[in-house]
């Protein structure tokens, strides 16, 4: 009868079981890495002979590609963070300096301006001056426009200089283009101006050619594009051609003779209701004046001609009638020592020129009658 295996010699065959896998794994891990030691001597082998030739081997050339995109990946963000850094720390000196850059930008650009318009304003101040020469003789007043009507034309303006500085009502007002308009008002430092293009205004002109004699009016509107003027009562306008220089004749009474008006554009020869005309385009530059001349000389006007004589009375006149062959003769008296033979006066109401009359010749009389 066999005898039955204990359970000791069973828990060692158990065991024995068990480590041979065991075993077995260590044993492929030895060979591993005894395989791997080999490959790494003949890395190393393959490495050093190939430094000795000046080329790079093939490890290098694996290595150095796996690894140069790491380190550009690190450089970059490397740089990146210290960027960050060095800027959130320079933060406040970078915002200080955007803010003197600013403030030196506006500086230079109203700089810029005002450069721009002290020239324009030299430009102008030099047309002036070389106007005055022409006008020394009417002794002008340099004066600059302070105020304007609504819209784009300078109809009527006011200027800096007033009674103070010797301005009255009716004085001329050119700039360095030729004929402005003349003083309606005054004050003691201001003066307001119309012009030649308002439809109240008129000018006794001269054609310089032909010297034909007529009337310049204004009339210009808010929408029109151009200033033009319109001169009627010309005797020959069949002789004025586009191009004739006008000027004024001083016929007026307002204007002195000669000053510069403008230039003839166009001609109408349709016989309207105030005849033939001409149209004469302005010198002055009516959309913007700046700085004018206010001819201070006095026109004369028959207000300022002397008085009428009057007729002494007849002191003595006899009533009896002489003969034919005798002379009356008159006596002295205490009223009239120097006694005269009797004459015929007529009385005021005989006269054929009791309605005759000379008006004081202002544009706003003279221009409404014709």
């Amino acid at each position: 009868m066999t005898k039955k295996p204990t359970g000791k010699k069973r828990r060692y065959s158990t065991r024995r079981a068990a480590s041979a896998p065991r075993a077995r794994r260590g044993r492929a891990r030895r060979i591993l890495l005894s395989a791997l030691a080999f490959v790494v001597v003949a890395a190393t082998i393959s490495f050093l002979m190939a430094r000795g030739s000046g080329q790079s081997s093939i490890f290098e050339n694996t290595l150095g590609s796996l690894v140069t995109p790491v380190q550009g990946a690190v450089r970059a963000a490397s740089d990146g963070v210290r960027n960050f850094v060095t800027t959130w720390r320079n933060y406040n000196a970078l915002q200080r300096d955007y803010n003197e850059i600013s403030f030196e930008n506006e500086q230079l650009r109203m700089e810029l301006q005002s450069a721009d318009e002290a020239m324009a304003e030299n430009e102008r101040l030099q047309k002036l001056l070389d106007a005055q020469s022409t006008y020394d003789s009417l002794d002008p007043v340099y004066a600059k426009v302070i105020a304007r009507d609504a819209g784009p034309w300078f109809k009527t303006f006011s200027v800096n200089r007033g009674t103070n500085h010797g301005v009255a009502t009716g004085m001329a007002v050119v700039n360095g283009d030729g004929l402005v308009g003349r003083v309606y008002e005054v004050g003691l430092n201001y003066a307001k101006v119309i012009t030649i293009i308002d439809p109240r205004s008129a000018v006794a002109c001269l054609m310089q050619r032909t010297r034909d004699n007529g009337i310049m009016r204004g009339q210009i509107a808010d929408s029109d594009s151009a200033a033009a003027c319109y001169v009627y009562y010309l005797p020959n306008v069949n002789s004025i051609t586009p191009g004739d220089t006008v000027i004024t004749s001083g016929t007026d009474s307002l204007y002195p003779k000669g000053l510069h008006i403008g230039t003839v554009t166009a001609l109408s020869l349709d016989a309207g209701s105030e005849g033939t005309y001409a149209v004469v385009t302005p010198s002055a530059d009516f959309q913007r004046l700046e700085e004018v001349f206010i001819l201070r000389t006095v026109i004369e006007t028959d207000d300022d001609a002397l008085p009428a004589l009057t007729t002494p009375a007849v002191g003595y006149q006899s009533n009896a009638t002489p003969g034919p062959n005798q002379t009356a003769t008159p006596a002295p008296t205490a009223e009239n020592p120097i006694w005269s033979y009797p004459t015929v006066t007529p009385a005021p109401d005989d006269s054929d020129y009791a309605d005759f009359h000379v008006g004081n010749l202002v544009e706003d009389e003279w221009a409404s009658d014709t």
